[in-house]
């Protein structure tokens, strides 16, 4: 009885005391709920299916190409920060061009690239080599590969492609110098590689 006076008495008191323990319980679990779902989706966003290509084009010129899908099923949006691709001929016999690129491209920050909750992308690059120079190397090295018992064309030349995308999960601002902390968590960068595969 002397607890439900003291309660009356001070009905005020106890009454924000109520509230603000409601408001903290509810922030803690938003709070929880939103981490473990940004935690998730770093383990569930992931990159698939990767396939490497050459095609003999007109005039004899090789189109080198890739493509990748990249599975976002979390209900996060995101938002794509860099992403690049590269594909190059190692030529190990060689001291001044050991490595012959054949394609590259590159996006960065400012094309504001996105890749909406719960769907698959797929990105797709190419590049048709053409360069005499570049031509003259890679049929270099399918003479020096036959010379060795290896037969190459230009199309199953052991190219190697190597693929990177970095985005940011949700809309989620902070300062990224000041709360670096946080920047891992919303961070997402994967990869793949023609020697690696994806990782």
């Amino acid at each position: 009885m002397a607890i439900f006076e003291r309660v009356k008495k001070h009905w005020i008191t106890v009454g924000m005391y109520i509230v603000f323990s409601l408001f903290f319980l509810s922030a803690c679990i938003v709070s929880a709920n939103t981490y473990g779902g940004v935690a998730q989706a770093q383990r569930d966003i992931v990159l698939e299916s990767p396939v490497e290509s050459a095609d003999i084009v007109p005039h004899g010129d090789v189109n080198v190409s890739f493509s990748i899908q990249l599975h976002n099923p979390s209900r996060y949006t995101l938002h794509v920060y860099t992403l690049s691709w590269y594909a190059k001929l190692v030529n190990a016999s060689s001291t001044s061009d050991r490595v012959i690129p054949v394609g590259e491209d590159y996006s960065g920050p400012t094309h504001y690239l996105e890749v909406p909750a719960r769907t698959t992308l797929t990105y797709t690059f190419w590049n048709v080599v053409s360069d005499p120079e570049t031509m003259e190397k890679l049929n270099g090295f399918i003479n020096y590969s036959k010379s060795l018992g290896t037969d190459y064309t230009l199309e199953t030349l052991p190219y190697e492609h190597s693929f990177s995308i970095i985005a940011m999960i949700g809309d989620f601002q902070h300062d990224y110098v000041r709360e670096g902390y946080l920047n891992d968590l919303v961070t997402v960068e994967l990869g793949y590689s023609t020697q690696e595969g994806i990782r």
